[in-house]
């Protein structure tokens, strides 16, 4: 039997691992994962939000018919969320406990992101004078529609009327929402017995994914692409269960980006791009050598939250700034407020989780 890896060290492996092969804690790379995929949020809606002819068109959209980065980033998104999530089901069960560490996870950093772009950002960019902009109906209605990330009211009276892509203070909070209803869904499987019981599981799984494929065979348009990442985050979730079964293998890696390029153009592309960012994130994460990353530091979700914004509000200040100055200055912003985020907002809620087990 081979040592335990230490983390850091992981060498390129000379066979296939599996998804499912114990480590030893943090012997992976989701954390620089899922901060590349938050800054790939940034930079994709650069391209939306900067005024139009400030430089360039967004490169992975023309060369993956139907994504964006943006949108590629989402993707990886729901592929780790929907591992990770079910990993954590299956090793702790109940579902108190399920439903309070996705609360602790989500809402307190979500609640302080809402009420600063209302009675902060609101304010500073509003066109109203301040004390009419606070006592507008539209002021109360933002914060009430978006108070749980099901929904959501995308406007403050008179903030950002002009801009490129106009009105909309926090326009990636869309997939937020999507990603909340998947937790639910996993939170009434888990009280109907089907989570954690990996046949039952397996089951709900291949009729959803069946019946997608379905959809997509019949033609069905899926222009926000809720269907695919849904399929993504429900494979994901499959894939836990059947975990120590599932290789991961540089050669099959290949293979999917080969295949995947060989079909571009061709009905079969869509399918074969989500099967090959599924893979490719269970890859990135395990299989390849691990990067060192700041032990308890996740500024990720922050990111994710406050990029938006902050990328609106650079673009009133400065409108003709081009996408790729527009992700340096606001990734800089962001970063700020995701670090912020995280040391007084989502890890003292993490130890409280952590406290209450």
């Amino acid at each position: 039997m081979s040592a335990a890896p230490v983390p850091g060290t992981r060498e390129w492996p000379v066979r296939a691992r599996t998804l499912g092969e114990d480590r030893v804690p943090g012997d992976d790379n989701a954390l620089p994962l899922r901060h590349l995929a938050s800054l790939m949020v940034i930079w994709g809606h650069g391209y939306t939000l900067a005024a139009p002819g400030h430089g360039g068109t967004d490169r992975l959209a023309a060369w993956l018919p139907g994504f964006t980065t943006a949108t590629l980033a989402v993707y990886v998104f729901f592929a780790i969320s929907g591992y990770l999530v079910m990993l954590s089901l299956l090793r702790r069960p109940g579902f108190w406990p399920y439903l309070r560490n996705r609360a602790l996870r989500i809402l307190p950093a979500y609640w302080v992101q809402l009420v600063l772009c209302a009675l902060v950002l609101g304010p500073v960019f509003t066109t109203l004078p301040v004390a009419d902009y606070l006592g507008h109906a539209g002021t109360l209605a933002y914060l009430q529609g978006n108070a749980f990330p099901l929904s959501f009211v995308w406007d403050l009276p008179g903030v950002f009327q002009d801009l490129p892509y106009p009105r909309v203070v926090n326009g990636s909070l869309w997939s937020l929402g999507l990603e909340m209803r998947w937790y639910g869904y996993l939170g009434l499987l888990l009280l109907l017995g089907a989570a954690r019981r990996r046949w039952a599981f397996t089951a709900v799984a291949l009729a959803f994914l069946g019946y997608a494929g379905v959809e997509w065979l019949q033609g069905k348009p899926d222009p926000l692409h809720y269907r695919a990442l849904s399929c993504t985050f429900v494979a994901a979730a499959l894939a836990a269960h059947w975990r120590h079964r599932i290789r991961l293998s540089h050669a099959l890696m290949l293979a999917l980006v080969v295949a995947t390029a060989a079909c571009r153009g061709t009905p079969a592309f869509g399918a074969l791009a989500t099967a090959t960012v599924l893979y490719a994130s269970g890859w990135i994460v395990y299989a390849l050598p691990v990067l060192r990353w700041p032990a308890h530091r996740d500024y990720s979700y922050g990111l994710f939250l406050y990029g938006f914004p902050c990328q609106q509000a650079v673009v009133a200040i400065w409108p003709g700034i081009t996408p790729a100055g527009l992700f340096f200055v606001a990734t800089g912003l962001a970063a700020l407020l995701a670090a912020l985020s995280w040391h007084l907002v989502e890890s003292p809620a993490l130890r409280w989780k952590a406290a209450s087990r």
